[in-house]
């Protein structure tokens, strides 16, 4: 099994991972590039970065404490989403 490089934990308003709507999700990146997204709680050791994400169609604005502190990227599929979450090992 790959060794797991980060792990990012995301609570809010999330269509695409949480039945109603409303909740948290976790996603492990590994080292290999393969993810893996659960709804179990799974403890961050080391918090590298909290951000902010809000995606509107195929808009993404992430306002990140870790560098580039604004970003917006453009995504290939529509989705809706405001999320509050944290990145670690």
């Amino acid at each position: 099994m790959p060794k797991v490089k980060k792990i990012f934990t995301e609570y809010g308003l999330d269509f695409d991972n949480n039945r109603f709507g409303f909740g948290r999700s976790t996603e492990i990146e590994y080292s290999d590039g393969t993810e893996m997204r659960t709804h179990e709680h799974i403890k961050i050791n080391k918090i590298h970065a909290r951000y902010f994400r809000v995606w509107i169609a195929k808009i993404v604005f992430v306002f990140d404490s870790d560098r580039p502190h604004l970003s917006m990227r453009k995504k290939s599929r529509w989705n809706f989403k405001i999320v509050y979450g944290k990145s670690g090992i």
